[in-house]
């Protein structure tokens, strides 16, 4: 694998050109994200593929001034000090995607852009966060965005860092929403997708965000308030505990195939209370009060 630097000078015209391209699918994107809101499921499972195809083109527009490092069915874009976590970046992605697609029966032919940020303010700046936001990755539109290793690892040793990386780092997590949400076209709940994401960063790292103990006296949230506010959920240690307990119970009492099936469902148009019932023979309410028994026997 090789390091292949984008920088090159282009004339004026070229950098005018290519911020206008920039400016016109950051339009496009906004549009569609209006359209994605209003228009029935069927019809939003198709407006959704080419709003991710919208972002990982700005994605590749906006970085274009970044060096290059690609690897198989990924590419890797990062600042200059970021050369080792860039390759770190795209041997997790190596190490992680083959698993992960197989789980989910999930292929791709568009290479994955991951993009490198040299900390923690210039990730939360690329969404328009404030500067006290810790996340170490994001998923969105296509595209995920990974903090660089040296943010957060104080380690000097190359394989002490390396190890750090790959076993408590972000690309499972996020590699798996991507797979999440190009299967469901976007049309999943915050918790299963959230739940899915850790159960499969638990099975490939072992890193593992709580545990069901942890979640003991707490009464649970309705899963219907976690679809619609999961981000404003006062409790966001529960909120992501409760997501990876669901997921869990749901591979316990019904296989793990059943993960795939009611991405399946979803990817279809269906809501959740339709592929729960299709898949499991419960409706929400029904998974709910099957979830809390098991969580009881649990803990």
């Amino acid at each position: 694998m090789g390091i292949a630097p984008q920088i090159s000078r282009k004339p004026a015209a070229g950098r005018f050109l290519s911020r206008l391209c920039l400016k016109l699918t950051g339009i496009v994107m906004a549009l569609l994200i209006v359209l994605f809101v209003h228009i029935p499921g069927q019809i939003r499972e198709y407006v959704y593929n080419i709003f991710c195809e919208a972002g990982r083109a700005h994605a590749l527009l906006g970085t274009r001034h970044m060096h290059t490092l690609s690897g198989g069915r990924f590419v890797v874009r990062y600042e200059p000090a970021d050369a080792g976590g860039a390759r770190l970046v795209l041997k997790a992605a190596q190490r992680f995607y083959p698993q992960i697609a197989r789980d989910f029966h999930f292929t791709t032919v568009d290479p994955i852009l991951l993009v490198v940020y040299p900390s923690r303010e210039s990730l939360n700046a690329s969404f328009g966060w404030p500067a006290s936001e810790s996340a170490m990755g994001v998923y969105w539109a296509g595209v995920i965005r990974v903090l660089s290793p040296r943010a957060w690892i104080d380690a000097r040793d190359p394989r002490e860092v390396e190890e750090i990386f790959l076993s408590s780092g972000p690309v499972a997590h996020e590699l798996t929403h991507l797979v999440v949400d190009y299967l469901t076209r976007g049309n999943v709940p915050r918790w299963l997708t959230e739940g899915i994401a850790q159960y499969e960063e638990y099975k490939l790292t072992g890193f593992r965000f709580a545990q069901i103990q942890d979640l003991t006296g707490f009464e649970l949230y309705d899963f219907k308030v976690m679809d619609r506010k999961f981000d404003e959920l006062p409790d966001q240690t529960l909120a992501y505990g409760q997501s990876l307990a669901a997921v869990e119970y749901l591979v316990e009492e019904y296989g793990a195939e059943s993960l795939h099936k009611i991405l399946t469902v979803l990817g279809q148009g269906r809501d959740i209370n339709e592929a729960l019932e299709q898949v499991t023979g419960r409706d929400v309410d029904g998974f709910a009060s099957g979830f809390k028994l098991w969580m009881e026997k649990k803990v």
